[in-house]
């Protein structure tokens, strides 16, 4: 598509915008996986620093025919509720097993073991890089547009976003005693949507 003239710049604005938000879902759907593979990775080890199973957990584990020290992990529900999906511009990872917000907020005698937000934090970094990799190959082959260097920052903070979702989530959430499905809520906002 020719860029010499004014109609010619304004159809390859409005495709590279139909691009971006493809682009982002893609990216959004691939951070999601991303982060439930790791919780469900997480399950059983210690790779995010939780506290050690009591000893008393671990003689109860072995009488029951479990392995004596793999956190959170028995019969594999926990691991096998672990899922995402992705709605347009927000994607949830979360779980619907029931014992799973004791697990990731811990009771006065369970320590936490925070596999979801784990997970997030574990993928923080990346997220940038995947959001930033998304645009950019769906910018490319065009000029250079101010637009893409906004949306490549607007990439650069989602992961803040995120962050600070997860963090509201876990406030808001952390006393509940009724059973409630965890969900972490991932959010992307482009430049003119609403939410």
């Amino acid at each position: 598509m020719s860029l010499s003239s004014f109609a010619g710049l304004a159809a390859r604005l409005a495709m590279a915008d139909a691009d971006v938000k493809m682009a982002m879902e893609a990216g959004l759907e691939k951070t999601c996986q991303l982060i439930e593979d790791r919780a469900k990775a997480a399950i059983g080890t210690y790779d995010f620093g939780w506290k050690q199973l009591a000893e008393s957990t671990q003689e109860q584990r072995v009488a029951l025919g479990f392995l004596a020290n793999e956190p959170l992990l028995r019969t594999g529900q926990l691991k096998d509720s672990i899922g995402h999906v992705v709605e347009g511009n927000v994607g949830y990872v979360g779980t619907n097993d029931p014992v799973a917000k004791y697990h990731e907020y811990g009771t006065s005698k369970i320590p936490p073991r925070p596999f979801l937000a784990g997970a997030l934090a574990a993928t923080e970094a990346e997220i940038p890089k995947i959001f930033g990799s998304a645009v950019k190959a769906a910018m490319s082959g065009g000029s250079e547009f101010h637009e893409l260097k906004e949306l490549l920052h607007m990439a650069k903070h989602l992961y803040k976003e995120g962050k600070e979702a997860a963090k509201e989530f876990l406030e808001d959430h952390r006393d509940e005693c009724t059973y409630r499905p965890i969900t972490l809520r991932i959010a992307i906002k482009l430049h003119g949507t609403k939410n």
